[in-house]
């Protein structure tokens, strides 16, 4: 359930990336501008995946190391606090959900704000950033450092339910408001998003209040939900490499991030939809009373979404492999300074 704000898959350009930026006309070129136009209204959309790769091949200033570093460690580190009170004094208990929700809201809200005006004054290159793609930018990193914060409660909480029969329903529902808050408040904040990836952010938050209705001591659709948010918790990696590509690394380096993304996202999309075809398949076998058939439909209906979603980044990972691995080899030619 990446999101990439995760996932910056786009439609046309002007609901979501690439987006083009022109100067204004001039007498001269006025009539040119015209023809390009009418030609522009007969060309069909770009899809998806061509946009989301237009994106990521423009020529950008590169955002410098160290102010974004400057950013990423104490998000981290603060996020891993978070997660690590929350692990000892609040998941293992029942608590005001909706309180979690909204206190950790302002704080990923407050903290877009206020890392964008560090950023500005500390990093001259993410100043030069055009206005609707720095919070894109900051999206991403601040999702990276949230996920990363979750993992190791999220994977407590999946290896306990799947090799334990620990379905702990207060901790459960815990988990799944602090998953949905990043999704909701880029929701919020990033204007420049797809379609799809709005839909995905959407698909989130209410699978979150779902999530605070469903008891699941019971075998029931809502352990399909916990799986599948608990492995797209682990792919932080992918938010960071979309970062990334706006910092001045290395190509080895840059290779190395996008095939560790890459196997690391494809491995964990593999197991989870393998345990959800055979726990969907068990479900509506030993439960075939219409109400759960609906409750199952509803579901596999919801989860596409996301599940598109997560194949087109994923065909985007695959050639950015290809590419980064194409940049690493000796023969690639230089770009000049």
């Amino acid at each position: 359930m990446i999101t990439c704000d995760s996932h910056p898959e786009g439609m046309a350009p002007t609901h979501a990336y690439p987006v083009n930026s022109e100067s204004p006309p001039t007498p001269a070129t006025q009539t040119t501008t015209k023809a390009s136009r009418s030609w522009a209204a007969l060309a069909p959309p770009l899809s998806r995946l061509r946009a989301l790769a237009d994106f990521h091949s423009q020529d950008l200033k590169d955002l410098h190391v160290l102010p974004t570093l400057a950013l990423c460690v104490p998000m981290f580190l603060v996020f891993a606090g978070l997660a690590t009170f929350l692990e000892l004094m609040i998941l293992s208990k029942p608590s005001a959900f909706v309180g979690i929700f909204f206190v950790g809201s302002y704080v990923v809200f407050s903290t877009y704000f206020v890392a964008n005006h560090f950023m500005q004054k500390l990093s001259s290159s993410y100043a030069a950033i055009a206005e609707d793609r720095k919070f894109y930018v900051l999206s991403n990193l601040i999702k990276s450092a949230v996920l990363l914060a979750y993992s190791p409660s999220a994977a407590v909480t999946l290896w306990n339910a799947c090799f334990y029969d620990d379905w702990n329903t207060p901790r459960i529902r815990a988990m799944g408001t602090l998953y949905a808050i990043p999704d909701a408040v880029s929701m919020l904040l990033v204007s420049r998003m797809s379609f799809s990836t709005k839909v995905h952010h959407l698909c989130v938050v209410v699978f979150m209040v779902v999530n605070l209705f469903v008891d699941y001591e019971q075998e029931t659709i809502g352990r399909a939900l916990v799986v599948y948010a608990t492995f797209s918790t682990f792919a932080y990696l992918v938010n960071l490499l979309l970062a990334s590509r706006f910092l001045p690394i290395s190509p080895a380096v840059s290779f190395i991030l996008s095939f560790l993304a890459l196997v690391i996202y494809a491995g964990c999309l593999g197991i989870n939809w393998t345990w959800q075809l055979g726990f969907l398949y068990k479900l509506a076998h030993s439960s075939p009373s219409w109400i759960h058939v609906f409750f199952i439909t509803v579901y596999v209906g919801l989860i596409s979404m996301v599940v598109y979603d997560d194949v087109v980044l994923t065909q985007w990972l695959w050639k950015n492999v290809h590419k980064t691995a194409a940049a690493c080899s000796p023969r690639s030619p230089k770009k000049p300074k």
